[in-house]
């Protein structure tokens, strides 16, 4: 009888183990499922164009504004020759919501959709939903050192790499030629104008790279700093920056090792 006890505390143990992790998977779970919701929740607010949404298209194309310099508040939409189809996001409302929002960022073929705000520092939103609840799956936020009006060389977006494959999971894809030919470019939507990324590298890097660098003294500083940028990036792009260009990076954890990311540059168009 006394051999049996060993094998019952052993049982209770491992019963324990397995509840307590069965517990904190449901509550990863539920974490990741309010995250995803909230997301949702808010695309009321971004009206998909087609391009037989004439009446807006031709509304724009009257107007002596061009998309880029759209009323404050608005984004129109408009086809441009090469099949571009500005969303219409309504930043007002947004703005009610957050006023710290600054923008809105979509990847076509992605689930990359997803208001872009900027917080006092680069960690309020870390672990913020866009509605101000704590969340693992944080914000896209624009570094808190950057002009609201993408006026800096280098704009720097941040956003976690979501195991449920939410937020920035999917820049990571970048690592394949393949996915870069898929998806070149995206789109950045802001209360004042809307923006074309033109992917031009990728690459992963540490925390001492320069890939956040903001500020710099030359044109020919900041050229080098993109050719920096090409010679390590994994895929080959197809635009040609020019040293009076302005990009946006965007920035998410990749895993090859401890602390490593992945950062994605585009020229802003």
């Amino acid at each position: 009888m006394k051999r049996k006890i060993p094998l019952v505390i052993l049982c209770v143990l491992f019963a324990g183990i397995a509840v307590y992790f069965g517990l904190g998977l449901c509550r990863q779970w539920r974490e990741n499922k309010a995250g995803e919701d909230a997301y949702e929740v808010l695309m009321q607010y971004v009206a998909p164009q087609t391009p037989s949404a004439s009446a807006e298209s031709e509304k724009a194309e009257s107007s002596p504004l061009r998309p880029e310099a759209s009323q404050p508040g608005t984004a129109v939409s408009a086809e441009e020759a090469d099949g571009t189809v500005w969303p219409l996001v309504d930043f007002d409302s947004l703005q009610e919501i957050n006023p710290d929002v600054t923008g809105w960022i979509c990847i076509e073929g992605t689930n990359i959709n997803y208001p872009v705000v900027q917080g006092p520092d680069n960690s309020y939103y870390l672990y913020r939903l866009f509605d101000g609840n704590s969340n693992s799956a944080g914000s896209i936020f624009m570094d808190y050192r950057n002009e609201r009006d993408l006026s800096d060389r280098n704009t720097i977006l941040y956003g976690h790499h979501m195991q449920n494959g939410i937020m920035f999971n999917q820049i990571t894809k970048y690592k394949d030629q393949a996915f870069y030919d898929q998806h070149p470019t995206g789109l950045l939507m802001t209360p004042d104008g809307n923006y074309k990324m033109e992917f031009v590298a990728g690459y992963v890097t540490d925390m001492n790279d320069d890939a956040w660098k903001m500020e710099f003294a030359s044109d020919e500083e900041f050229f080098l700093w993109l050719q920096d940028a090409f010679s390590k990036s994994t895929f080959t792009g197809a635009a040609e920056p020019t040293p009076q260009d302005r990009v946006v990076t965007l920035s998410t954890c990749t895993y090859e090792y401890n602390d490593a990311r992945y950062v994605l540059v585009g020229i802003l168009k």
